[in-house]
């Protein structure tokens, strides 16, 4: 039988991770009041913290990338506003909107993994 206590430590390293990355997702929602705002903020922070992440060791790779990012993200939430404004008609403002996420996630995500190398 194989030994569990990596996968255990691994499963409680991304709960962990996951608590405190859903509570600073709330955190930027309750602080930044525009909807689109506060989900920039929550996908482009989490895209900084995965790069941040693939410098970690072990398990807290798995914690903070996986568990924290993963939380902290809510790129369901990108999906349905991009949604809601091509059902408005809204199409350069989403194009704008999702173009804007994505190119930012990047940049921030490069200035984790580069930023702490």
């Amino acid at each position: 039988m194989p030994d569990l206590l990596p996968l255990l430590i691994g499963v409680v390293a991304v709960f962990i991770g996951g608590m405190l990355g859903g509570f600073a997702r709330w955190v930027l929602m309750r602080q930044i009041h525009s909807t689109l705002a506060s989900t920039f903020a929550a996908n482009v922070s989490a895209a900084a913290v995965i790069g941040f992440a693939v410098a970690a060791p072990g398990v807290l790779r798995v914690g903070i990338g996986v568990g924290f990012a993963g939380a902290l993200s809510t790129l369901s939430m990108l999906a349905r506003q991009l949604g809601e404004m091509a059902k408005a008609g809204e199409f350069v403002l989403a194009a704008k909107y999702g173009v804007g996420t994505a190119l930012a996630a990047i940049a921030a995500s490069a200035v984790g993994v580069y930023g702490f190398g």
